[in-house]
């Protein structure tokens, strides 16, 4: 098991150290206590990630279709 740091994971997520904690109050990423400190198993954060991923959706979107239609009628 690695444990992460505050300044460990902000750093390899790429956000302020108060979103790390803000996270961890709601229970939105996993963490673990230990005397009052945080701290976060690498394997969990990268399961964590993995799971936030969110598919691209490459099929019809009418809002895209309306705008190329909207930007022909126009002619721009």
């Amino acid at each position: 098991m690695q444990l992460l740091t505050i300044k460990e994971l902000s750093n390899l997520l790429k956000v302020k150290e108060k979103t790390i904690y803000q996270w961890a109050a709601i229970r939105q990423i996993p963490c673990i206590k230990l005397n009052g400190s945080l701290r976060f198993d690498h394997e969990d954060i990268l399961a964590w990630v993995e799971s936030s991923k969110k598919e691209a959706d490459t099929g019809y979107n009418e809002l895209v279709t309306r705008a190329r239609a909207s930007n022909r009628i126009g002619g721009n």
